[in-house]
């Protein structure tokens, strides 16, 4: 990568940046007086993302970028109802002779991938079930789903929005239902525990895996959720004898994992296993929401969050303690 490519998150008001990075959007409006068009545009690399507007030419430039696209650019930091906007002057497509490295643009998880996939793979193994334990097997043993799991994000943008987080994600929940299960012994841990491993593996079809983890279209027209169930259903339908209710019971779980028919769940939770994973689902994606806001933003003399448009509230952060 090129000395003069700035982070993101390390952007200045006023500065001039140049060097390459994500094209997340870019879509070209009219301007207000009517009188041309300008290019609304979206950049991004591993440490967060920024809006901006090309006004000069803007119709050529749209013609020559696409959504997905690294490019190089040219803009000055400006400020814009509060928030840091480019005025970009440049923008061109990265071409074959520019040094590019994309670990630079494209966010990863922090931790070990192979140690993240080997708790996964301890926590299958602790299932007692002999059923879900064979499920949970032909998912292991399945190539291409180890190396889709391993490269998705747990989302877009809200939570675990980086390369690995799924698995980050779904290693979050699955220790929470663990530690919960105890507290309440009628609770059937090893359903529990299979459908907090398997409750988003929908995503590894619903997200394209870089280097904008845009939407594919069955994960537009179908959801993580539909399609994850569809996947356990297709494995399930290669163990014989696989008893009907618990087949039920691990699909009840997936379904409604999100808690409410508004947030995507074709199903509400109806079982005590289904409120936990739930829950474990909320807490593991709010607190990755929260923490990853708080590095960005929390600095001296700053208390509070920005706006988090998401959730329709600020988050606390306290005095910066010096390290």
């Amino acid at each position: 990568m090129p000395d003069q490519n700035r982070h993101i998150a390390d952007f200045m008001l006023g500065e001039d940046i140049t060097g390459f990075y994500v094209l997340r959007r870019a879509d070209l409006k009219t301007r207000r007086d009517n009188k041309g068009y300008f290019l609304a545009i979206d950049i991004s690399d591993a440490s967060g993302h920024i809006a901006g507007n090309v006004w000069d030419h803007a119709e050529k430039v749209a013609e020559t970028v696409h959504s997905g696209d690294v490019v190089k650019i040219k803009a000055q930091v400006q400020s814009y109802q509060g928030q840091k906007q480019l005025s970009v002057q440049r923008l061109r497509p990265a071409g074959s002779a520019d040094d590019i490295d994309m670990s630079e643009l494209v966010p990863a998880v922090s931790t070990d991938v192979e140690k993240l996939w080997q708790q996964y793979k301890e926590f299958a193994e602790n299932i007692v079930n002999p059923f879900l334990k064979s499920l949970l097997r032909k998912f292991i043993e399945d190539e291409a789903f180890q190396t889709a799991f391993c490269e998705t994000p747990g989302g877009k943008m809200w939570h675990h929005g980086y390369r690995g987080g799924l698995l980050e994600h779904t290693i979050g929940v699955t220790k929470i239902c663990e530690k919960l299960s105890p507290l309440y012994p009628e609770t059937d841990r090893d359903v529990l525990l299979a459908a907090a491993l398997l409750h988003d593996i929908g995503k590894i079809n619903s997200y394209q895996h870089g280097p904008t983890f845009e939407y594919t279209d069955e994960g537009r027209l179908l959801g993580h959720i539909v399609i994850g169930s569809q996947m356990i259903v297709e494995k399930i339908n290669k163990i014989p004898a696989f008893p009907s209710e618990l087949s039920n019971k691990l699909q009840h779980l997936v379904l409604s994992h999100q808690g409410k028919l508004e947030q995507a769940s074709p199903v509400v939770p109806m079982m005590a296993e289904a409120f936990i994973l739930y829950y474990a689902d909320e807490i593991d994606s709010k607190l990755n929401a929260f923490y990853r806001i708080k590095h960005r933003e929390h600095k001296e003399g700053i208390k509070w969050s920005s706006y988090v448009r998401l959730l329709g509230q600020f988050f606390y952060f306290g005095e910066k303690t010096k390290s």
